[in-house]
């Protein structure tokens, strides 16, 4: 998903990656009801498993096996050491001698502009045989694609006689977790277990210019205005010019984004916009609709007016959006608890000795907090070919990782990481580093970046335990000493702003504002969705810039409900009816 920031974090990080994902204003994913019962489908993923299940004996199958797969390689993050590709490296190697299971890549594309996306959709719309697995993270329409090709196995069977128990244990967090990938009660698709917590924001603040303009970090909308003001007038960073903005932000892809997202700003009034809420009546409404949404909208005209965001935010997507942060020209931006690790090291690079910090969500003058957040903890699918001859191969792959990566045991071989001169070495006082612009003679065979071989992995990190990570680094923000290698990795490899974001997002958990709707696009929403998602986001972009008066947001909901947002209503409450 657009991941330019695992380039850096290849750098910063051991044994774990971390993703995000984004908001959009799509209106919904897939559904059905969750359900921890096996499938009833006639037994077709039972039957797969039970004939390919022979000879996997103590942890390995006897007689090697082949599992097909198609990938998209980061163009930033496919970093392999000298003679090796993504169909020969250290993890393929390694999954090949410990459990026999060999991985064949029918095809492979550098990921540029969603290449991956868009070759698997073409041999979707061509109806051209499908892998053993496809693993997919991104956008939902894609993942309904799949699940509606009919070339792909209910795996509720799978689950039930092959996931361990830490895979079990995470997907019994949060039994919504399925919502998306569920079919008429089957389950079409393994969920890729992601961290919890790891995509909710917290409101980063450039700590130096709070110290030069000598104000306090902000706690209400009021308040982070009196800051922005500042920010623009006050001569921030010292240089004599007015040249600063307040926020940086970007909604060119919709005003819910997984980063410089401005949604806190609804949030302060008491909606969320690009997703379906749950009203004080229970039923499920479309943020961007609610009455609420005109009030942000007001606030929003007025900061741009007043020059506290840019002028060019309309154009600016999340990345180009966080740009403004980095290269010093604005002081605030709201984004998950890993930016420390991408983007922020541009703007240490950018701006020396330029200091940041994660404070709360600020809330609105009466009290009011919202950010969006919430989610399942899952960051993709794993999707299994009906026609696989060993089906069951895809869970113990992915129970490797859990059982050994996901938090390795104390003097285990990946204790310190997957694999040293990869992505670790150790430095002679036993500390460990992945610094290799530092220490370039540890890791042979490497140019200028570490290569986590994790990174390989059809589940993309390996295996993440949900509560693991947000666990930890609150443990390590109350200053706790590191004791399992887990911790002692995450100690080693994050930085203090990173730990103690996370925490902030912790303390403040109760703040998001979930996205209720996780069912398949209605039959409405097929062929109306481009439609109002055009009308909401275009107006809204008008309102901001006084393009358009803020009583136009009252015309635009009614055109929304007569051109199919009254009858998608229906449908999503319908499916939210029988799924709660």
């Amino acid at each position: 998903m657009k991941k330019k920031w695992l380039s850096t974090l290849l750098v910063l990080t051991c044994a774990a990656s971390i993703a995000a994902c984004s908001g959009n204003e799509s209106g919904g994913s897939n559904g059905g009801a969750a359900t921890n019962k096996p499938d009833n489908t006639g037994g077709e993923a039972t039957k797969a498993a039970d004939a390919g299940d022979n000879g996997f004996v103590n942890g390995k199958y006897s007689t090697p096996i082949t599992l097909t797969t198609v990938w998209g390689l980061n163009e930033n993050g496919a970093i392999f050491k000298e003679g090796e590709t993504i169909e020969n490296n250290i993890l393929t190697q390694t999954i090949k001698e410990r459990l026999g299971i060999e991985i064949k890549y029918n095809w492979v594309v550098t990921n540029t502009n969603d290449a991956y996306k868009t070759k698997l959709r073409l041999m979707l719309s061509s109806g051209e045989k499908m892998p053993d697995v496809v693993a997919y993270r991104g956008d939902l329409e894609t993942v309904n694609m799949l699940i509606d090709s009919g070339q792909f196995m209910p795996v509720g069977d799978l689950v039930d006689q092959y996931a361990n128990e830490t895979y079990k244990t995470g997907l019994e967090l949060d039994p919504a977790i399925w919502l998306p990938i569920t079919r008429d009660g089957s389950k079409m698709a393994l969920p890729i277990l992601d961290y919890a917590y790891n995509g909710d924001h917290v409101m980063w603040v450039r700590q130096d210019w709070l110290e030069n303009v000598g104000l306090q970090a902000p706690t209400t909308i009021a308040e982070l205005e009196t800051v922005m003001d500042a920010f623009v007038n006050g001569d921030p960073d010292k240089d004599g010019q007015k040249n600063t903005i307040g926020l940086a932000t970007g909604f060119k892809n919709g005003f819910n984004n997984w980063m410089t997202d401005i949604g806190f700003v609804f949030g302060a009034f008491g909606t969320m916009p690009g997703q379906w809420n749950l009203n004080t009546e229970g039923k499920l409404e479309h943020g961007s609709v609610n009455p609420a949404a005109k009030e942000a909208l007001a606030k929003l005209k007025e900061w741009m007016d007043k020059g506290y965001i840019s002028q060019d935010a309309a154009l600016y997507d999340e990345t180009a959006g966080s740009e403004l942060f980095t290269k010093g020209e604005a002081g605030i931006m709201f984004g998950p608890n890993w930016l420390p690790a991408w983007p922020f090291p541009d703007l240490k690079t950018n701006v020396p000795g330029a200091t940041f910090k994660a404070y709360p969500v600020p809330g609105g003058n009466d009290g009011k907090i919202g950010s969006a957040g919430g989610n399942p903890p899952s960051n993709g699918y794993l999707f299994i070919n009906k026609d696989a001859k060993h089906p069951e191969a895809v869970l113990h792959y992915y129970n490797w990782f859990f059982e050994n990566t996901a938090n390795p045991q104390p003097d285990s071989e990946f204790a310190n990481g997957f694999k040293e001169g990869y992505d670790y070495a150790l430095l002679p006082d036993g500390t460990l580093t992945a610094d290799i612009a530092k220490y370039p003679e540890l890791f042979p065979g490497l140019k200028d970046k570490a290569a986590p071989p994790l990174f390989y992995a059809l589940t993309y990190e390996g295996a993440r335990i949900p509560s693991l990570y947000a666990d930890t680094h609150v443990k390590l923000a109350s200053g706790a000493a590191a004791e399992t290698p887990y911790e002692k990795q995450e100690f080693n490899t994050r930085t203090k702003e990173n730990t103690d974001a996370m925490k902030v997002v912790v303390d403040q958990k109760d703040i998001r504002m979930k996205n209720y709707y996780m069912g398949p696009l209605t039959e409405t929403m097929q062929s109306k969705n481009e439609l109002l998602n055009k009308l909401l986001n275009e107006t809204f972009s008008k309102i901001i810039y006084g393009q358009q008066p803020l009583d136009s947001f009252d015309t635009m909901v009614e055109n929304w409900n007569k051109s199919g947002g009254e009858q998608i209503t229906k449908e999503v409450n319908e499916w939210y009816d029988k799924a709660k």
